[in-house]
């Protein structure tokens, strides 16, 4: 679901478009492949892919979620209050892994995920928040830097005799630091590659998970509200986007693209197309 979710002209066009069976280009009035071939020219390349995402999400087949209630009779030891943490608990990871075998259909997914990856790294969202961790990384790239240094001016002022053992300290040295940076890059992108994944879940389904946007709590045991806030989201309905600020930061770009991709095909449309 969109963050903005009012009217939708351009993504309805597009949804429609996306599962028309009649792609013909007429000259006398729009069609479906106006807006096909709209989308094959818009430039915002993770928007194009966002909407082609959205239009997939929204024709799947969506899984039923798990409560808590699915765990709890399964759980014979421990007080009441723990048993019902644990089934919380249970019910939150079954749901997730519901949720990653439908996600693991979207065909626009490994797109999205490449490219908000990719803009996480840019925004240096991989690197950790621990002060320790960064402290210790930014010491060894120093090391590694004044390391370096200290060979080349030891290539430059060595003698004929010795310049190939200097060379080849330089050149070994040089190897290790570049693999230490491989590895750290490895991991950043790793960590952002959870985190677009996590935001992207969020952006297609951000329902509260315990009262499923309903925003009331339910009776235990029935299927009724009791008329207090959810306890989960506080009453508004939605699940909090996962990874605080970066979280945010993340899934507002999404939908930035999103707008430059809808502008973009509605600027390429043939008049008229929408009304159609």
């Amino acid at each position: 679901m969109l963050m903005n979710d009012e009217k939708r002209g351009i993504e309805e066009a597009y949804t429609s478009a996306m599962t028309s069976s009649n792609l013909r280009v007429e000259a006398d009035r729009p069609s479906d492949a106006d807006v096909i071939i709209a989308a094959g020219w818009n430039q915002s390349r993770i928007g194009g892919a966002l909407l082609r995402l959205h239009t997939e999400w929204d024709a799947s087949e969506k899984p039923r979620m798990a409560s808590f209630e699915h765990f709890l009779p399964s759980l014979k030891t421990g007080t009441p209050k723990e048993r019902k943490v644990r089934a919380h608990a249970m019910a939150h990871q079954h749901n997730l892994h519901e949720m990653g075998i439908l996600l693991g259909k979207l065909k626009a997914l490994p797109d999205v995920r490449r490219e908000a990856t990719m803009q996480a790294m840019k925004w240096g969202m991989g690197q950790s928040m621990d002060p320790i961790t960064r402290s210790e990384r930014s010491e060894v790239r120093a090391h590694d830097a004044q390391m370096l240094k200290r060979l080349r001016e030891a290539v430059a002022n060595a003698g004929p005799e010795c310049l190939d053992d200097r060379n080849a300290e330089l050149v070994s040295a040089t190897e290790e630091v570049n693999a230490r940076r491989r590895a750290e890059e490895a991991e950043d992108r790793e960590h952002c590659s959870e985190k677009a994944i996590a935001v992207i879940r969020w952006w297609l389904s951000q329902s509260c998970p315990v009262c499923q946007g309903t925003k009331f709590q339910v009776v235990e045991g029935t299927h009724r509200h009791n008329g207090k806030a959810c306890g989960k989201c506080h009453g508004t309905g939605c699940s909090e986007i996962p990874h605080d600020q970066e979280g945010r930061r993340l899934a507002g770009w999404f939908d930035q693209c999103v707008e430059r991709a809808r502008a973009s095909i509605g600027r390429r449309l043939r008049p008229g197309r929408m009304e159609a």
